[in-house]
């Protein structure tokens, strides 16, 4: 889970200068925050876009003096409980008391800054779910029998399917451990090994896996998304509607679709008064070993 929202972050930082059609650079601020169910409150960061010919730096570009509040809303959208922040260092704020967040619920996070501007965006944090299958001790990589985590099903404010992210945790780092594909990433120096110690999978529909008759949905992990062999942490994502737009849209961005220039979308934020990401999501975690064939 904290890999898939590293992932994230380091996307919205990336694609900060991807915003919309215009002759002159407008600069817009940048809200990262993310509700994990059943999981604490964490951090609020804020910050503003450079213009496109300017390198990204966090630390350069923080809003301080910012009130900020992240409220749990009623269905009908009135405010349930509140949660300020504070400040902790620049552009960087913390929850002044912590709680836990409830599955299935309504978030808001409403930032006032100094200068009167309002930023806000709303997320549906996904119903909780568990895997009710024991894995296997271990598996074969790209064998026969396939890794399959059967859960129960999560749950969403609208009737949509689930959409899922697997993020695969790594406990046997050792560069021999890397799966032929990720080996050849490393050795081509197209990338560094770190960045695979945590690896997660693109998004996948809950209507391309099986569906049982007791309502449970039977998830195979894809083998690309295995980087070691070894012991491995296996984390399923339910994920919100604002982290699957953001990460779609990314995706067509960034060379992930037959689109042509001019029919790509601009990234969609979901974000009121700026852009980033406010999103949620609920996981669950098994553990294995991937064996070499």
């Amino acid at each position: 889970m904290k890999k898939l929202i590293a992932i994230i972050t380091a996307l919205a930082v990336l694609s900060g200068c991807e915003l919309y059609e215009q002759d002159e650079y407008q600069e817009y601020y940048v809200v990262e925050s993310y509700l994990v169910a059943n999981g604490d409150l964490q951090q609020v960061r804020l910050s503003t876009t450079n213009p496109i010919d300017e390198t990204y730096r966090f630390e350069d570009n923080t809003v301080s003096g910012a009130t900020v509040e992240i409220q749990r809303l009623n269905p009908d959208s009135s405010v349930a409980d509140q949660y300020p922040y504070q400040e902790q260092q620049p552009g960087i704020y913390t929850p002044v008391n912590n709680t836990t967040i409830r599955a299935a619920q309504l978030y808001r996070l409403h930032v006032t800054t100094k200068n009167g501007d309002n930023i806000s965006s709303t997320t549906y944090v996904p119903g909780d779910f568990q895997t009710v299958n024991e894995l296997e001790p271990s598996y074969i990589y790209q064998g026969k029998q396939q890794v399959e985590l059967t859960t129960t099903p999560s749950s969403y404010i609208t009737d949509r399917q689930t959409y899922f992210v697997f993020t695969i945790n790594a406990l046997d780092t050792n560069p021999g451990n890397l799966t032929p594909f990720y080996a050849d990433q490393v050795d081509n120096d197209e990338t560094d090994i770190e960045e695979y110690y945590v690896n997660s999978s693109g998004i996948v529909n809950e209507g391309n896996f099986e569906q049982n008759s007791d309502s449970t949905i039977t998830l195979r992990l894809p083998w690309l998304a295995v980087a070691f062999y070894g012991a491995n942490n296996i984390i399923v994502n339910t994920i919100d509607d604002n982290l699957y737009d953001f990460l779609r849209s990314h995706d067509t961005q960034s060379g992930g679709t037959t689109l042509s220039p001019g029919e790509i979308q601009n990234i969609r934020y979901n974000v009121n008064g700026g852009i980033g990401i406010f999103g949620s999501m609920a996981s669950d975690t098994n553990g294995t070993y991937i064996a070499r064939p």
